[in-house]
């Protein structure tokens, strides 16, 4: 056994331990970034791109200043220690942003600043590990055995990240368990530097070398380029079929690098030169990405959804078949590529700089992506896009070659006749992808709008002249227009208990429609909102006018689009009401919207006597869900207060409502509330009955949010609402908290918490339980319900049985009191 056979295995085993690392490490810097500076899509992308360009950088810096042989392990060690070291830096992501915020850095150039101060070094490090590796080894043919076992551990790395270190020991947890990885590897590189060779065979003149493949630099960058890109469409295109959670996209990631390492691996025992192997695995790439699109829909015709009911196992066995037919085979043919230029190296400077070239044009090629081509072409059209970027590649590659075996006058026919072939398949699938739908609407829908971009594909959809909805990533509803007065008293309940508010803040627009209903409030001056995706903002102005009133032509309104997070936390002391729209709690990132470090900040952003209403969408949270998110809200807001939205037994939102001040429920000025109901009634064309009265307002008020005792709270750094949500909804192992189990909580909280509210409210107070309970027994066809049904009109309060201007349509729930318009003012 020679040396450099002794020194192969230990090598493979600390190179698969840096990709385990190196992902991991990517994973946790990228979820600590979006933590400080947003969710948006250009957080995301800044991050990511600073983390390849750091990794082109140090391929770069290796190219240029080469290690030899008796040194490549201990440069290997330092690398691995500065990732560790300047790994664990980026855990102090969040106080390093509040000591930037105090100076003179911009909320626009701070998002650009902290990731390049935080990622780019310790990425730079990571750049340098496999170029110092492969000048450490004296064996030929190592590049690409170790570039597959690299590989190899980045799909460990991803899966032991999401599925075990991120749930079990958290954000800081998770990363510290990275950092201690890269630092044992470091270590590892240190023991075997002390017995490294003094030269390298690679670069060793009468060391056996293949030919370096012609445009060697080109197809390096252009592989990078294409797989990257290729990688953030097959996400997307996934998304629309999948259950949206951080499980489902690690689990497509993990897909994608296992068809990588696997082609490396087979690259490895190709015995063709590269030149005359890489043509053919190049055409093999455009002839699969051109097939993608229909590949993926023979598996999930008219993009139908992996059903949500499916256990873990079932489940992921489900997508992992998908991900088998519908995208690994074109990344393994794409895969093959780098690793075949590989195997053409002659030097380790040569592979360094491929290395810098693959990682920047991975970069490039992942922002040019999400930014022009998928908006442009869509999720069909842009991997076939890419097959012909392949195809192209391959002709020209073909045509370059020399034949001496062959006659010419054999070989021009037969390359036209295969680019004519591809051509033809080419043209096929791109027509066939043009019609393809985005966005699988339910019979009698059709598809208004459909829109591709960074954030995922938003669509509007109608069934009828009055049933319009924003359907995002295929699978989750953001908002209808049959929800509009109850998506505007999610702005009507939080603001007439304030009572006076002028300025107000939202998080979340989606229709717009609570946007409106604060925005018919006549005290309002100002009024800030926030929105995630800019699609869905672009969505609700042009075709949700007439159910959100127009209310972004309103001169009040300033709409932001990015994460309300970032925006709240930009302005303390502000607002007098700041109101939380409904989050999707196992989606990635939306978490965060209920973690105690941003109900922090929305406390600062209040006013002294502000008011704040997060809402909860039961249908979408357990029972222990629920209790986690009103501990962790009464972490900063004691005095915490429970408001019902409606009154569905299926459907039902409540609202924790609490003042910055901690002034309990039972000193809310209820005179300010009946003030602001006349000025509303007065001065707006509000017809909801529950918005019009403080009789009405009672109706909703449940009372004061009881402790739910000892247990976890949600925080950015264990994001434990995002990791049980995300394992919940596979499989529902505990079931909503609708129905019955709801009503006896609230009947419970009401029983011994009222609040109390003014003896001539409690009586509407009681009611509102009563309408519950009604619509509870309807649902699950008790014999008490006719009984119940005869007690509608003597439980519904006289202001509001007597006003001519309720409209009884707008009442939230499936029983409507009698009379289609308005009850009759002399009903009993």
């Amino acid at each position: 056994m020679t040396a450099a056979t002794r020194e192969t295995r230990p090598a493979f085993v600390l190179l698969f331990l840096s990709g385990t690392a190196a992902l991991s490490h990517q994973l946790v810097w990228t979820r600590r970034l979006v933590d400080v500076l947003g969710a948006s899509a250009g957080t995301f992308a800044r991050v990511v791109g600073a983390f390849c360009f750091g990794l082109a950088l140090g391929g770069a810096l290796a190219a240029l200043f080469p290690a030899p042989a008796r040194t490549g392990w201990r440069r290997m060690a330092w690398a691995e220690l500065l990732v560790g070291i300047l790994g664990a830096g980026v855990m102090s992501a969040v106080p390093l942003a509040d000591v930037l915020q105090q100076g003179t850095w911009t909320t626009t150039t701070l998002p650009w600043i902290l990731p390049a101060i935080l990622v780019i070094p310790p990425a730079i490090a990571m750049g340098l590990v496999l170029p110092a590796a492969l000048s450490a080894v004296p064996e030929p043919g190592f590049a690409v055995r170790a570039y597959a076992v690299n590989t190899f551990g980045g799909v460990v790395g991803v899966l032991m990240t999401v599925f075990v270190s991120l749930p079990s020991f958290g954000l800081l947890g998770a990363g510290l368990a990275a950092c201690g990885l890269s630092l044992a590897i470091a270590a590892g590189a240190a023991v075997l530097s002390c017995g490294a060779p003094r030269e390298s065979l690679l670069e060793d003149p009468k060391s056996p070398a293949l030919p370096a493949p012609r445009f060697a630099g080109a197809l390096a960058f252009l592989s990078g380029f294409l797989v990257l890109g290729s990688e953030v469409v097959t996400q997307h295109q996934l998304a629309q079929v999948t259950i949206n959670s951080h499980f489902s996209s690690a689990a497509i990631l993990a897909a994608i690098l296992l068809a990588l390492a696997a082609a490396s691996a087979v690259a490895g025992r190709i015995r063709a030169f590269p030149d005359q192997a890489i043509p053919p695995a190049v055409f093999c790439a455009a002839v699969l990405w051109i097939l993608q699109p229909a590949a993926l829909f023979l598996v999930r015709p008219g993009l139908q959804i992996l059903p949500y009911e499916l256990a873990p196992l079932p489940y992921f066995l489900r997508l992992g078949g998908l991900a088998a037919i519908a995208v690994a085979p074109a990344f393994a043919a794409a895969g093959l590529l780098f690793p075949l230029l590989l195997r053409g190296s002659t030097s380790p400077r040569t592979l360094a700089a491929w290395l810098a070239l693959n990682g920047l044009g991975g970069w490039i090629g992942a922002e040019l992506t999400q930014s022009l081509v998928l908006p442009a072409l869509g999720l069909w059209r842009t991997p076939v896009a890419a097959g012909g970027a392949y195809l192209v590649t391959a002709i020209l590659l073909l045509a370059s070659r020399r034949h001496a075996a062959h006659p010419r006058i054999l070989i021009r026919p037969a390359l036209a006749a295969l680019a004519l072939g591809g051509f033809a398949l080419w043209s096929l699938s791109w027509a066939s992808a043009a019609r393809r739908p985005q966005v699988s609407p339910v019979p009698g829908e059709r598809v208004v709008a459909v829109r591709a971009g960074r954030e995922g594909v938003v669509a509007t959809v109608v069934q009828d002249t009055n049933d319009w909805r924003i359907v995002f990533n295929n699978t989750y509803t953001l908002g209808g227009s049959r929800a509009q007065f109850n998506q505007e008293r999610q702005a009507h309940l939080p603001l007439l208990i304030h009572g006076h508010a002028h300025s107000v803040a939202l998080m979340g627009v989606a229709t717009g429609s609570t946007l409106a209903g604060a925005a018919l409030h006549p005290g309002i001056e100002r009024i800030d909102a926030f929105e995630l995706s800019p699609l869905a903002a672009g969505f609700a102005s042009n075709w949700f006018g007439p159910f959100n009133r127009d209310v972004f032509k309103d001169p009040r309104v300033q709409l932001t689009v990015q994460d309300a997070r970032w925006g709240i936390a930009r302005n303390p002391g502000r607002y007098d009401v700041i109101l939380g729209d409904l989050f999707l709690p196992w989606r990635t990132g939306e978490g965060r919207m209920y973690a105690r470090e941003q109900f922090a900040a929305v406390r600062k952003a209040l006013r002294p006597d502000g008011l704040f209403c997060q809402w909860l969408p039961l249908f979408q949270l357990t029972r222990t869900q629920y209790n986690v998110i009103t501990r962790t809200f009464l972490s900063e807001f004691p005095n915490a207060f429970l408001l019902r939205g409606d009154f569905y037994p299926e459907l039902p939102i409540v609202g924790l409502c609490a003042f910055a001040d901690g002034t309990p429920l039972a000193q809310v000025d209820w005179s300010l509330v009946r003030d602001a109901c006349d000025q509303l009634r007065e001065h707006a064309p509000v017809a909801d009955p529950l918005a019009r009265h403080p009789e009405g307002v009672a109706l909703c008020v449940v009372g004061v949010v009881p402790d739910p005792g000892p247990g976890p709270v949600n925080t950015l750094g264990n994001a434990w609402l995002e990791w049980d949500a995300g394992r919940n909804v596979v499989g529902l192992r505990a079931p909503w908290f609708i129905g019955v189990p709801e009503a006896e909580y609230l009947r419970e909280v009401l029983k011994t918490h009222p609040g109390p509210l003014p003896p001539a409210l409690r009586e509407a107070q009681d009611s509102g339980q009563f309408f519950l309970t009604l619509e509870v027994a309807r649902r699950v066809n008790a014999p008490v319900f006719p009984n119940l049904a005869a007690q509608v009109m003597s439980r519904i309060p006289r202001s509001l049985r007597e006003d001519p201007g309720a409209d009884w349509t707008h009442w939230p729930g499936q029983v409507k009191p009698p009379g289609s318009v308005r009850i009759r003012a002399n009903s009993p």
